[in-house]
């Protein structure tokens, strides 16, 4: 970023809402460039600001493809950072799923819980292929409500399409 070109403020730009949405203030970042050598296989990182041994993510651009900033993390913030991921993940998903029961008026809820998530398990034994298992929750609650439908409320038991209309005690 010696040049200071349009260009490389675009990028400090980049690197300054990255580090920002991190959390990180703008005196607490390590930017380095990365500059190629007469070897197409070897890089150079040259520190412009921060500190070579910061444990915080680190900031780099490289000088021949400006339009990308790169951030290193710390292999162990990394691994955190996908368990956080996968964490959200499944309770994104147990969220919906128990959203999805509740809409089927279960009789016990826990019941049908433990039906769906066997499904859920033999689906991803089952599934073969690269892509990951796409499970329709809605449909999967309603096939579990056809093979047993004694573990959902049957509304129309409680509230008849036919009732008698009240004009009809009239006469």
């Amino acid at each position: 970023m010696s040049n200071g070109t349009s260009n490389d403020i675009e990028l400090l730009d980049k690197i300054k809402t990255l580090s920002e949405n991190m959390g990180y203030a703008d005196g607490e970042k390590t930017i380095f460039e990365i500059k190629s050598t007469d070897d197409p296989n070897i890089k150079q990182l040259i520190l412009q600001s921060g500190r070579w041994d910061d444990d915080k993510p680190m900031f780099a651009f490289d000088t021949e493809n400006i339009q990308k900033a790169y951030v290193f993390i710390p292999s162990e913030n990394f691994a955190q950072l996908l368990n956080a991921l996968r964490t959200s993940k499944e309770e994104n998903f147990n969220l919906k799923l128990e959203k999805t029961i509740w809409r089927y008026v279960p009789v016990d809820f826990e019941d049908v819980w433990v039906v769906a998530m066997d499904q859920i398990k033999k689906t991803i034994q089952n599934h073969k292929g690269n892509k990951p298992v796409s499970i329709n929750l809605d449909q999967l609650i309603a096939d579990i409500k056809k093979e047993h439908p004694s573990l959902f409320v049957n509304l129309k038991d409680y509230y008849p399409l036919h009732l008698p209309h009240p004009s009809a005690d009239e006469s």
